[in-house]
């Protein structure tokens, strides 16, 4: 048995980004940088007004003149045909070009013009030179690094990356996840279930996890305890980026799966991580020919409880994700708060365990432990915001003590 952060370097040392891949720029939300998109432009291109106003000199506000001549208009998107002189002034807009000579905008308000708009009256006393006046690359200038290989595409990126000309965003292949769940006892959630049976909540959530990450969910059904029409799944199974299977990874004498996936050329990287819950976990690699299939196939054999399954999803098939992206292999990111309240956990492993955020007058993260019967309890899940982690061998935790906790 190995402990979590040995499970993640194992996925790091075996699981390889996936082929380059440009994709539009609306399809690039969550899609992760696989090489720096660098400005070919300056922002703002010129000098600009960022008011409407006029364009003039400051040193003849500064010095006592005051009624100016308006030699032109200019408008966002023009050009200034005339360059400020001394005792002229240029009618501008917000986010047109600033004509030579001027250097400060009087904002409109304070200002009047003449019946016939051939002058204008400043009211002001004095103007700093640079008022209301934005310079060429004050933003970023043509050359600058916007976003660095590895960055997450976030929506309100894509604005920047359309003023950078970046339409054809460089990233990563989207990988596709086949889910398997397995076990006789697994009806579809249209079904009442009869005596010995359950529901099938695992296909439906880890479908559900996988699409959340970007990735392309396959649904391949529900494997039997039945050899031959398993084998029949995993095979159709290994043909895409990533298997992910639930159940039939223990010791039990139904449990197929590490034998089955073996006889299909699947390298067995890791079983069995020190972990609660979770702990039999099955991770492993199957390198292909090329012919019609993807470079190599990562297979993850999650425990069958709901709640192992979740918590091995979040921790390991998230960073595999992470890694074929470009990005490493790591743990989920965590934040630090305390404890709400007093709780106890028990036994060797680490523990992760259901919790909600709970914000207190003062603003403190605080961490609410969820009444939870175990790894087949789902109802806990449905009021968490995340997991607690608490160390091995530990037993009593004091309400305020600090805590870590990894948010879903």
């Amino acid at each position: 048995m190995i402990s979590v952060q040995e499970a993640l370097n194992r996925i790091q040392q075996v699981v390889s980004p996936l082929p380059l891949q440009s994709v539009r720029l609306s399809d690039s939300v969550g899609r992760v940088l696989a090489s720096d998109v660098i400005a070919d432009v300056d922002s703002p291109p010129h000098d600009k007004s960022v008011m409407d106003g006029f364009a003039v000199r400051s040193s003849d506000i500064n010095t006592g003149t005051k009624k100016l001549e308006i030699i032109e208009t200019v408008i966002a998107g023009g050009w200034p045909k005339q360059s400020v002189q001394p005792g002229t002034a240029t009618r501008i807009m917000t986010g047109a070009p600033l004509p030579a000579g001027a250097d400060a905008v009087v904002m409109i308000e304070c200002t009047e013009t003449d019946d016939a708009g051939k002058h204008v009256d400043v009211k002001l006393d004095e103007l700093p030179a640079g008022r209301h006046r934005m310079l060429q690359a004050d933003n970023f200038a043509a050359g600058d690094s916007i976003f660095a290989a590895g960055h997450r595409v976030r929506p309100l990126d894509v604005g920047l990356l359309a003023e950078v000309g970046c339409h054809s965003v460089p990233t990563f292949q989207q990988p596709n996840i086949a889910i398997l769940p397995t076990g006789d006892e697994l009806v579809p959630c249209t079904d009442v279930p009869n005596q010995g049976q359950i529901r099938n909540s695992n296909g439906p959530m880890l479908l559900a996890l996988a699409n959340s990450l970007g990735a392309n969910a396959i649904d391949l059904g529900v494997g039997r305890d039945e050899p031959d029409q398993l084998s029949q799944l995993i095979d159709k199974g290994l043909k895409n980026e990533i298997l992910i299977l639930s159940g039939g990874v223990s010791a039990g004498m139904m449990d197929l799966v590490p034998g089955l996936l073996q006889q299909h050329g699947v390298k067995e990287v890791f079983h069995k991580v020190k972990m609660k819950p979770g702990k039999p976990v099955w991770f492993g690699v199957k390198n292909h020919d090329q012919q019609s299939r993807p470079k190599q196939t990562i297979v993850f054999g999650l425990p069958g409880n709901p709640v192992s399954s979740l918590v091995g999803f979040h921790l390991f098939v998230r960073a595999a994700l992470a890694r074929m992206s470009g990005e490493e292999a790591t743990e989920p990111a965590s934040v630090m708060g305390v404890l709400a309240a007093d709780h106890q956990t028990r036994g060797d492993r680490p523990t992760y365990w259901p919790a909600r955020v709970v914000l207190d007058d003062d603003q403190v993260r605080r961490f609410q432990p969820l009444a939870w019967n175990g790894s087949s309890d789902l109802r806990a899940l449905g009021q968490a915001d995340g997991l607690l982690f608490f160390n091995a061998n530990t037993v009593d935790h004091r309400a305020g003590e600090r805590a870590k906790f990894l948010p879903f």
